[in-house]
């Protein structure tokens, strides 16, 4: 005797291709936008970043997804340190005068000299460990440039004095914005405080109190890695132009420079962006047309549970992810039934290829 318990009705089968129709549609909606048409080289690229995706990971695994997207010049660790803003001591301030005074003669004497100056940052700026990495990252993108070969000795010396003059535009903008920075740490000083303190995870109004103050913190650095992002890409776009017409009518020279001036981190995203673009893609294609449809919503469903893991409801500024769960519930619900097997390609696979066994794709 049938177990009509265990069988679908027809509202309940068109529910099931409905359900599998609006996620697939959204998948492929979703990943056909992540791709840009290129009129100059006639192909499409992958035109998207989930680089802010994983930089604003919070929860538990927040470091694992972090590890994914550049570092900003690892600026978390450098940058946006704790410090206490207080006044100089005697020795701190002799220290900082003596300095000055040695920097300025370094400069007169390079002048003399007709050297160029040196650029420096004060080793007691609360931006020095972040501008002395930014400085050390662009060096060696400029060492992996001059050793390309065909470049000449003129073209080297070039892309030397455009690392120069960046740092020279980085050193004065950052020295600009000393003080901000300096209260920027403090602040970070003061929520470390709050933290530390013993009714900190029982309090609810100093819960809100510490999540307002993350999230202000997190917005106060924006602008200033925004600004040397830009810097970064002027200073990139500079060394992009020494080759001449000859040089870059060479695939290989191109090529060597396009490697030369993407860092290991860079490619490791695009490789991650070229990923989800294709995931994205092959999912919602696969379940428009109800093709593998178990494995689609498998993979689907494990792509949208890593983005919930970075953003966990349970921390109190997170961002909103419940159409995330709600449609990561949809997937589950379709890699439980047999969705791709009505008015989907499904049908035709098993009944081509399980015939006599009762095995879902």
């Amino acid at each position: 005797m049938a177990d009509y318990r265990r069988q679908l009705g027809v509202g309940a089968v068109f529910a099931l291709v409905l359900l599998r129709l609006a996620i697939g549609w959204h998948f492929f909606r979703e990943g056909i936008a992540k791709l840009a048409y290129d009129d100059g080289q006639r192909q499409f690229h992958v035109a998207f970043s989930a680089e802010s995706f994983l930089s604003q990971a919070k929860g538990p695994l927040a470091d694992r997804f972090h590890v994914w997207a550049p570092s900003g010049h690892d600026w978390s660790k450098r940058l946006a340190v704790r410090h206490e803003d207080r006044a100089p001591t005697s020795d701190e301030t002799a220290d900082r005068a003596k300095w000055f005074a040695d920097y300025e003669k370094r400069h007169a004497d390079a002048g003399a000299k007709g050297e160029p100056a040196p650029v420096e940052f004060p080793p007691f700026a609360p931006y020095h460990d972040w501008a002395i990495r930014i400085a050390e990252d662009w060096r060696a993108i400029v060492a992996n440039v001059s050793s390309i070969a065909g470049l000449t000795d003129e073209q080297r010396q070039r892309a030397a004095q455009i690392l120069k003059d960046r740092q020279q535009q980085l050193s004065d903008y950052l020295a600009s914005q000393s003080d901000a920075i300096a209260d920027y740490q403090h602040e970070l000083w003061r929520l470390g405080d709050w933290r530390a303190m013993p009714e900190a995870a029982n309090v609810p109004y100093l819960q809100k109190r510490i999540a307002s103050k993350a999230t202000e913190t997190t917005a106060i650095a924006t602008p200033w890695l925004n600004q040397v992002r830009d810097f970064e890409q002027k200073f990139i776009g500079d060394l992009h132009e020494l080759l001449t017409p000859a040089q870059r009518s060479q695939a290989i020279t191109t090529q060597s420079l396009e490697d030369a001036l993407i860092s290991s981190e860079q490619k490791q995203l695009e490789r991650l962006n070229v990923g989800v673009t294709i995931l994205t893609i092959a999912v919602g294609a696969c379940l428009l047309v109800g093709f593998f449809t178990r494995s689609a919503s498998l993979a689907g469903a494990l792509f949208l549970l890593a983005v919930v893991a970075t953003q966990p409801p349970w921390i109190a500024d997170a961002a909103p992810i419940y159409n995330q769960i709600v449609e990561l519930a949809g997937l589950l619900v379709l890699g439980g039934t047999r969705a791709g097997r009505w008015f989907g390609l499904d049908y035709i696979t098993y009944s081509l290829f399980h015939r006599h066994r009762d095995i879902d794709n």
